[in-house]
């Protein structure tokens, strides 16, 4: 069963960002709270999350801060590790449907008002400039708010059929991630698009190129490819077949930049989406 969650409102939202952003995280975290008089549900009937539950999600990414250094600032690999498990068990736990959690002020609500510290602990307000700031405390952008990001994260890649059914957060990092994500009106929208782009992704040995490079040309490849093709009506296997097509051209690709001849590009290519060494 889904839960619907309190939802601040961008004024209130405006006006606790701005009040907390200066504060010290000693001071921030007595300043939250389960509820806000300014917070509302959506009134489309449904049981609805406050309370006890809220305090639940609290405690739990409290947990989950505390393994990873809180209060003092997470180092990178931390903040990683806090990161993935923060996607998995707020996918797991909040029972939150894709409809309800395209709302920015839901997360708002998470980062202003149950969990001001936390938030702030991660992506500290006094270092980030207003856009950064608003993105990742106000939601302004979802795709780059602190909890907000990592709920989407876990909701494309999860696989309730397989034994670990968010292994697939381990294979790309948050900046690939984001790319994905960020083309969601034709690629990271599409749960069944997601697993196929990390599952090939995955398989592709690519040693000697840089992947960030690489990630880059062969999602603009899929985007071209978007027009023509109903990625979300087409079987695993067959979708899979059809991504490792345009990873062998983008491999391709990038070899020919980088100075070999068509026969070495072509036969390396096959080697990389086969799953062996590219030596540049």
């Amino acid at each position: 069963m889904s839960l619907l969650y309190p939802r601040l409102l961008k004024p209130r939202a405006r006006e606790l960002a701005l009040e907390y952003r200066g504060l010290e995280l000693a001071e921030l975290a007595k300043r939250w709270h389960t509820s806000d008089e300014s917070a509302v549900y959506v009134a489309t009937g449904g049981a609805r999350a406050q309370g006890d539950s809220l305090h639940r999600i609290r405690d739990l990414i409290l947990s989950l801060a505390e393994a990873s250094g809180y209060p003092e600032h997470p180092i990178p690999v931390q903040a990683g590790v806090f990161d993935l498990a923060v996607a998995e068990h707020l996918h797991r736990e909040m029972h939150l449907a894709p409809a309800e959690a395209s709302a920015s002020d839901i997360w708002a609500f998470l980062s202003l008002v149950l969990m001001p510290d936390i938030a702030q602990w991660r992506f500290p307000g006094k270092t980030a400039s207003d856009r950064a700031y608003n993105e990742r405390i106000r939601g302004s952008r979802l795709d780059r708010h602190v909890f907000g990001r990592l709920w989407w994260r876990a909701q494309l890649v999860h696989a309730p059929e397989d034994p670990n059914p968010y292994a697939a957060l381990q294979v790309l990092g948050e900046a690939a991630f984001d790319q994905i994500y960020a083309r969601r009106s034709t690629l990271g929208g599409s749960p069944h698009m997601v697993k196929s782009i990390l599952r090939v992704w995955n398989s592709l040995d690519l040693r000697g190129l840089t992947e960030r490079d690489v990630l880059r040309d062969f999602l603009k490849r899929l985007l071209r490819l978007a027009p023509f093709v109903a990625f979300d009506a087409v079987d695993d296997e067959s979708l899979d077949a059809e991504l490792r097509a345009v990873a062998h051209e983008t491999v391709f690709a990038a070899l020919v930049l980088a100075g070999l001849d068509g026969y070495d590009a072509s036969k390396r290519a096959n080697a990389a989406v086969a799953g062996k060494a590219v030596v540049v």
